[in-house]
């Protein structure tokens, strides 16, 4: 079966399914108009998705960025390469939005000074979805009327899987930046569909290896209640049948909740030696607190990539000292020593980005690396056509990029694994690497 026909099999198994894995309710996609370049999307509520410290900014216009003339770059010419950008600028995680625009800009400017892609430049129409599920759907469908033949984001589990049934039927590329596993997989179900986040299942197999090497063997693990903690949970529930580790407990908040206590209580009545949390911030950050200051819990406590972002040491404050979070080597970025695979492209991007906004954080390297495959497989494809650049994605061999070393094939459109993801703790309001 040829990709094209695996791409319109895909789409119409889905429709017909009329959901995503773990998304609740979900919107169809609209038809409407093609919008002009400049899109304001307004604000949404979204109470039940992936959040993080919001911002003050209301949503509003959203220029497109990375052009030619915005870069001020002379040597690409002909119809600029159009791809859409799809993140939560305003809403519960806009500060992830945040930090994907800074990425894909400052990159779009560098490809664009060095020549464009195949020649052309290479413009971005960056959208707002507001943290939003019906609204990641309306700009998913937005950014393909316009002609967008790839698309970064969206940026998180909930609105990515919302908006999943519009992307098959789009049939272009798209990178997300949310991690869970059920974004990819099945690959025969997401032909077009990739993202840069390890598996929730690789995090969480990394996590129990450290745990291994400190003999601690009984978990708790407290999640946020939404699919991004549900691919938590569905990880450890997988790990404990294995036998690979014994979940003495789950706990669930939700993504409003501002007081974990008496979940965390439980769990450490239930004989764990150790708590895994799986949120980002400010969920992340408040059960460290809720533990530390309020609880006096001295247990380990483990915590998943979401929650390594400069928001989760800022949140704690003195009690993020000592926790250990699993992530990409981003967040020691200038760390890693000078024999490591990917210390020339964490070097590149982190002087890049830190020269230009001052700190690193720990969700722009999604973003950078989501772009940077995209760009490379349009190169190697020497084409533009969805098929083309699905294909050249899937054949692309090692890609290093800021989050890891990416393996991408048709078996698998996340790419990473073993050793791309490293333990960190918190010293003194910094990021070291755990013993």
């Amino acid at each position: 079966m040829t990709k094209t026909a695996r791409l319109i099999l895909a789409g119409a198994l889905l429709l017909a399914a009329c959901a995503a894995e773990g998304t609740g309710d979900q919107a169809s996609p609209t038809s409407a108009e093609a919008p002009p370049a400049t899109i304001d999307t307004g604000t949404a509520d979204a109470a039940d998705t992936e959040t993080a410290e919001p911002t003050t900014e209301p949503a509003g216009t959203t220029e497109p960025a990375g052009t030619a003339t915005d870069t001020g770059a002379t040597a690409a010419e002909g119809d600029p390469v159009l791809v859409g950008v799809n993140i939560e600028q305003s809403g519960p995680a806009s500060v992830q939005g945040e930090a994907y625009a800074r990425a894909v800009e400052l990159l779009a400017r560098q490809i664009n000074d060095a020549g464009g892609i195949l020649g052309r430049p290479l413009e971005l129409q960056v959208v707002d979805n507001a943290t939003d599920q019906t609204e990641a759907v309306t700009q998913t469908q937005r950014l393909v009327d316009d002609g967008a033949v790839a698309m970064v984001g969206p940026g998180t589990s909930p609105t990515t899987l919302a908006a999943m049934d519009t992307i098959l039927s789009a049939g272009i590329p798209v990178v997300s930046m949310g991690s869970a596993d059920a974004i990819t997989d099945p690959p025969a179900d997401r032909p077009n569909v990739f993202k840069t986040p390890a598996r929730g299942s690789l995090m969480a197999s990394e996590i129990v290896a450290h745990m291994g090497e400190q003999g601690i063997g009984r978990v708790g693990l407290i999640a946020v209640n939404n699919p991004y903690g549900d691919s938590g949970v569905t990880a450890w529930e997988e790990l404990a049948a294995a036998g690979d580790v014994e979940l003495v407990g789950i706990e669930r908040f939700e993504a409003t909740d501002t007081d974990m206590t008496t979940q965390l209580n439980s769990l450490a009545g239930a004989g764990a030696e150790a708590i895994v949390t799986w949120a980002i911030p400010p969920g992340a950050p408040t059960v460290r607190r809720n533990a530390v200051e309020n609880l006096g819990i001295e247990l380990p406590m483990y915590f998943d990539a979401g929650a390594g972002a400069e928001l989760f040491v800022e949140l704690a404050g003195a009690a993020a000292d000592g926790a250990l979070v699993i992530h990409p080597r981003t967040l020691i970025w200038d760390q890693v020593g000078a024999d490591d695979p990917q210390a020339e492209a964490l070097t590149e991007f982190g002087s890049a980005y830190t020269g230009e906004f001052g700190a690193m954080s720990g969700f722009a390297g999604y973003a950078w690396d989501a772009l940077g495959l995209l760009r490379t497989a349009i190169e190697q494809a020497g084409d533009t056509e969805p098929e083309a650049i699905i294909e050249a994605m899937e054949g692309l061999g090692e890609y290093v990029g800021v989050t890891g070393t990416y393996e991408i094939t048709d078996d698998d459109h996340q790419g990473l694994g073993e050793g791309d993801l490293v333990m960190l703790t918190v010293e003194g309001g910094e990021w070291r690497p755990a013993e």
